[in-house]
């Protein structure tokens, strides 16, 4: 039998998105998807005459139509068709009304995967499908309301000598024609109350995962300098201070890859992906310190006592990114404590087996059922209700993928859980080398620093007063115009995200005074404007936000270089 293809039509304006999502759909085996694209509205509401289309990926933001009225026009249109939003626009208020008003699913551009994409409308066209089912239902059950009334009506004609008997059939009738339409309101109002609450509730759970995680990458930094707030003796010992400050340091720039992460936790290893060597004893060493005041300070606040013990063998280096295998223990640290009750043990350990490394993590915890065990690693899978987001197991998954590992959970109820992960050794000759580098600028240079946040502005200086610059400091791209236009600037650093004038706005303005003048961008969006290889008119460079001292050093040597 040939399989089903599935007809959608794409309403996508923006060229290098819609071919990204056309391989993603066209590429895809189960289900099978046949792709007619729109880039406007318009045109897309007058294919709908020609028949067979299934389902409806659409953008918001169309050249002519914007917003919630988008999404409406096409739902007036094509009531009968499943509608999954695929925008650019992260709104939590407008995705709510998109969904009250009859989209199946509502995601956002750079937060989605191939998977998770066609999940989305394979469960979007199962939605439309139940849905369509339940109004066949209520039409027939209203049919047979109408076929009996009629049959009522025809005994009452026979019945009209009996004028006692008839009332009485006519107060029957009203009774039941009452109780039908109030068990088909609340039938109603159940449906929609059904689809509202599982919308809100998928995304309170992508809003608390995120929140989740980066609490689980603040814990140590909050930890530790806590300690040395607190502990004044503690800065006495310089070697003790240093190695709070490097877990501090360590754990603030993993936080700085969180978003990331989520974003991509079951992205396929790409070629540049760099992969270097990595002792795992020592990482695990270093993970147990930097989660200390999850498994024991925290533990121990809530009544409970976790021990951990280590069985750590002699073995080889192996192949991984450090950062990533990292966040992969926290997240089985952080699963593995929740799991002890009241008193309970985690044990380390690492082997050989079949030529790769063996970490074995094994819990005295309370173990899981076959069927959770069987579905843990799944993306938003999560026992914990509220408490719990079903991000940490996938995270893991991922992260063993992309370093051609494989992973086993062993877990009975009662019997604690065991979680194997086997990973590649490292067989490179050489250490690969990053590149070096840019040296430092040696002279002074007149920069202009534009930035709304006064804690980010503060850092900014503190690092370019380290190598001695000028700067001049703007609150915001109004000023910070005002200002350029009375001086004279080697470089100028801009935030993006400001009030009165923006960051792209206050390049152009100052790229149209000297088109020589080097800007750099320093922004939050950094991770996402690089994915897509966005760069506003007149930036130069795009440096991300958490920034260190030597990013910002190599972004300004570049910039010194591309005006020279």
């Amino acid at each position: 039998m040939a399989e089903e293809i599935i007809r959608v039509l794409l309403v996508e304006d923006n060229e290098e998105q819609a071919e990204l999502l056309e391989k993603l759909l066209l590429n895809s085996n189960d289900p099978l998807f046949d792709v007619v694209r729109f880039s406007a509205l318009r045109p897309a509401l007058d294919a709908l005459d020609i028949p067979g289309f299934r389902l409806v990926l659409l953008d918001l933001s169309l050249p002519d139509s914007e917003g919630l009225r988008t999404f409406q026009r096409m739902q007036d249109r094509a009531s009968d068709l499943a509608i999954v939003v695929l925008t650019g626009l992260d709104d939590e208020a407008l995705a709510v009304e998109t969904v009250q008003r009859g989209a199946q699913d509502y995601l956002v551009k750079g937060r989605v995967d191939d998977r998770i994409l066609v999940r989305s409308l394979r469960y979007a066209l199962e939605r439309k499908k139940t849905q369509y089912e339940l109004k066949r239902a209520r039409d027939d059950l209203e049919r047979r309301v109408a076929d009996r009334t009629e049959e009522l009506l025809g005994a009452n004609e026979k019945l009209q000598v009996e004028i006692k008997e008839r009332k009485r059939a006519e107060t029957a009738l009203l009774e039941s024609n009452r109780q039908l339409a109030d068990a088909l309101e609340k039938l109603r109002e159940t449906q929609e109350h059904v689809i509202q609450r599982e919308r809100l509730h998928a995304l309170g759970r992508m809003a608390s995962g995120i929140a989740h995680d980066f609490n689980n990458a603040l814990a140590p930094i909050v930890g530790f300098s806590e300690l040395l707030l607190r502990q004044h003796e503690t800065l006495q010992d310089a070697e003790r201070a240093r190695g709070y400050i490097d877990m501090i340091h360590t754990a603030a720039e993993d936080s700085a890859k969180i978003v990331a992460r989520l974003r991509e936790f079951y992205r396929y290893r790409e070629e540049n992906d760099l992969f270097t060597p990595v002792l795992l004893n020592d990482l695990i060493q270093q993970v147990i310190s930097l989660t200390q005041p999850r498994w024991k300070d925290q533990a121990q606040a809530n009544g409970v006592q976790v021990t951990i013990k280590t069985d750590l063998r002699n073995i080889p280096t192996i192949s991984g990114n450090e950062a990533e295998l990292r966040e992969m223990l926290f997240n089985i640290v952080f699963n593995a404590v929740d799991a002890i009750p009241e008193r309970g043990s985690l044990t380390f350990r690492t082997s050989m087996r079949d030529g790769a490394a063996l970490l074995q993590i094994v819990d005295t915890g309370t173990g899981m059922t076959e069927d959770v065990r069987s579905r843990c690693l799944e993306p938003f899978f999560s026992t914990k209700d509220e408490h719990g987001t079903g991000l940490g197991l996938g995270i893991v998954y991922g992260i063993v993928r992309r370093h051609n590992g494989a992973i086993d959970i062993d877990s009975a109820p009662g019997q604690g859980t065991t979680v194997s992960i086997s990973l590649p050794l490292y067989k490179e000759d050489r250490v690969p080398v990053r590149p070096p580098p840019e040296g430092i600028i040696e002279r002074p240079l007149h920069i202009l620093v534009v930035e709304d946040e006064p804690l980010v502005r503060e850092v900014i200086e503190v690092y370019l007063r380290e190598d001695k610059h000028i700067i001049q400091t703007a609150a915001n791209g109004r000023e910070g115009l005002e200002k350029y236009k009375t001086g004279t600037f080697d470089i100028v650093l801009t935030d993006r995200a400001m009030p009165e004038v923006n960051g792209d706005v206050l390049a152009a303005e100052i790229k149209t005074i000297n088109p020589r003048q080097p800007v750099i961008l320093l922004t939050g969006f950094g991770d996402l404007m690089s994915g897509s290889g966005e760069k506003p008119e007149g930036v130069d460079i795009v440096v991300g936000k958490p920034f260190t001292l030597n990013s910002l050093r190599q972004a300004m040597t570049q910039a010194i270089r591309m005006r020279s």
